[in-house]
Order: structure tokens, then C-alpha cells, then sequence
């Protein structure tokens, strides 16, 4: 069964074979006018009788530009199996799903900010894998080292503060692990990328990052939020409350800690950026991690159509050169 590798472009294919065929139609009509003109009917006939070879390079050229659309299109049959290495370098996310991540100092919060900067990461990705890493009082594994960006969006949207059961931050269980994820990995290319408002309450993150130097993995850190924000709760029907409160029964605000990301990063050699306001500090990220080298992290078996337009243009090629061959015109003695 013959497909087309092209049959998407098809109509465009379509539309410029019939504009070229147009165009040579009204130029071979014109070349017989112009003709008709300098000589008498009777000369026309004989020019015509005694040059058959210009009627048939005409054809010949009809045929060539429809043969060229059709190659255009690719055409395929048969299948060839091949084993495709996978290469690149291994990005886990690290990401805060903590109360405080839900501050209104961002539209529509700070953690949809996060996710949305996540999402810009996983789709600029290519044949890398990323993994997710969600983290408030405790942390876990959410999505293990996959080059499935579909699945891996799956477990980034059912993400949330229901997550994790252990509320705070402990920014240093977080960094802990993904150090256990790279541990367990061949060596690649890595990097962490940690997503928070830098608010540590267990203050051990420092301490957590030294292990990383040794293993070669950049930390790059992204800030996210302002200062002196609320923490919106669930409206309690008894109380009325919609903020959160301390045991003191004073509003609890949230402050973003960029000096403690930026030590993070700086210990590792990585960078730290904020995406409060615009996420185009992501952008960094990504020019840091295509200048990683890409590391072999396995292969797998694809069935590919064979290409098979390779025929059909050697065939044009036959057709243009015995046109090119063929005399312009035949002389004929009276």
C-alpha cells in the first residue's frame, strides 16, 4: 500500500503544480500565436508536420512537472525496522507544593506560575528526560526520569497541596531526593531544577546541596512570588476564616527568600532565576542545559515506511535530459 509522507502538504503541493502548469500552458500557446502571426497557415502546417520533436519535449515537460508534484508528496511503501539510540541530558524538577505556594502575589498563584514554567521546560525539551519531584513538609518522587512528556504533564497537572500530607517546607528533603534519583541513574549530564519561594523551615538546604559538587550536578533555583502575602485557605464554615492563621491566631504571611536560592545555585555552579513576573528566565535554563553533552541512555526498536521517491526521480531525471537531448527544431529541405 502506497502512503505519502507529505500527504499533509498536499494541497499546497496541489496548487503549485497546477500554477506551474498554467503558466507553461499559456506560454506554449503564446509561442504558437506569435508564430501564427509571422507565417502563413500553409508554413505553420509544415513547420508542425516536420517538427515533431517539439510536440513531444512539450509533453515531455507536462509530464515532468506532474511527476515532480508527485514526488514532492514522498511517496512510501514497505517497512524497515531500525534501533534509534536515545540521547540527551537527565533534568529533574524539583517543585514546592506547599501552603505558602498558594500566595495571590502572582496570577493566578504561585504554584500555577510554577507549573506553567514547568510546562514551558518540558515542551522546549528534546529526546532528554525530566523527571518531578514535589515537595512542602515532605517530599517524594512524583514522576520518575521519563522522555514521555505526555505522561510526565499527567502527573504535573494532578499535582497540588493534597500531594503531600506533611505541610512546612523542607526545601533540604527535597534536595535529598533527587539525590537519591541521580544516585540510582547511570551517569549522564544532570541538573535540578528547584521551583519555590525559597521559604526553608527545616534550614538544613545548604547542608543538602554539598553532596551534589561531588556527584556534578548543577542546582539551578527559580524564584517565584513577592513579599508579605497571605495564605489563602478553604473558607472554615465555623470561623469564617480565609487566610491562615498561627497558633497565636495572627495571619500568617509569606516572603520570598531569593539569597537562599542563590547560595543553592552558586554552590553548584548553577544559576538562579525569577519568574514573578515573566517566565523568560526559563529561557536561561534551557541554554544551560543544550550546552550539556548528550549522554546514550538507551535505545528502542521503531518501524519506519521506506522512502521511495528515489525512483521517481531518477525517472524525471530521464525525462529532462532526453528533452534537453531532443532538437529544438528538425530542417527540412523543399
Amino acid at each position: 500500500m502506497i502512503t505519502f509522507a507529505n500527504i499533509t502538504y498536499s494541497v499546497y503541493i496541489a496548487i503549485v503544480v497546477f500554477i506551474v502548469l498554467v503558466f507553461y500552458t499559456v506560454y506554449v500557446l503564446w509561442k504558437r500565436r506569435a508564430l501564427s502571426r509571422l507565417f502563413s497557415p500553409e508554413q505553420m502546417e509544415l513547420m508542425l508536420r516536420g517538427n515533431a520533436s517539439s510536440i513531444f519535449r512539450e509533453l515531455l515537460l507536462f509530464a515532468s512537472i506532474l511527476l515532480a508534484g508527485f514526488i514532492l508528496l514522498r511517496p512510501q511503501w514497505g517497512e524497515r525496522v531500525r534501533e534509534v539510540k536515545k540521547e540527551g541530558v537527565d533534568m529533574m524538577i524539583a517543585m514546592d507544593v506547599s501552603m505558602s505556594m498558594f500566595a495571590q502575589d502572582v496570577s493566578p498563584n504561585r504554584l500555577g506560575r510554577a507549573k506553567d514554567a514547568v510546562k514551558l521546560l518540558a515542551e522546549s525539551l528534546k529526546g532528554d528526560r525530566i523527571g518531578l519531584i514535589l515537595f512542602a513538609g515532605d517530599s517524594f518522587l512524583q514522576c520518575p526520569l521519563t522522555d514521555d512528556i505526555g505522561a510526565f504533564m499527567m502527573f504535573l497537572d494532578s499535582a497540588g497541596n493534597d500531594s503531600i500530607r506533611v505541610q512546612g517546607t523542607n526545601l533540604g528533603g527535597a534536595i535529598d531526593e533527587a539525590l537519591r534519583v541521580f544516585s540510582r541513574k547511570r551517569k549522564t549530564s544532570r541538573i535540578l531544577v528547584i521551583i519555590t519561594d525559597g521559604e526553608d523551615h527545616e534550614g538544613r538546604a545548604v547542608d543538602a546541596v554539598e553532596q551534589f559538587r561531588d556527584l556534578e550536578v548543577r542546582i539551578y533555583t527559580v524564584g517565584v512570588g513577592r513579599g508579605g502575602d497571605l495564605i489563602p485557605l478553604q473558607v472554615n464554615e465555623s470561623s469564617g476564616d480565609m487566610y491562615l492563621k498561627n497558633s497565636d491566631g495572627k495571619l500568617v504571611r509569606t516572603r520570598k527568600q531569593p539569597e537562599l536560592l542563590r547560595r543553592i545555585s552558586r554552590e553548584t555552579g548553577g544559576e538562579y532565576v525569577d519568574i514573578t513576573d515573566s517566565l523568560s528566565g526559563i529561557y536561561r535554563i534551557l541554554d544551560a542545559l543544550s550546552a550539556l553533552a548528550k549522554n546514550e541512555y538507551g535505545a528502542r526498536v521503531v518501524k519506519e515506511r521506506r522512502e521511495q521517491y528515489q525512483i521517481f526521480t531518477i525517472v524525471l531525471v530521464v525525462l529532462l535530459s532526453v528533452e534537453i537531448i531532443l532538437p529544438g527544431r528538425r530542417r527540412k529541405k523543399e
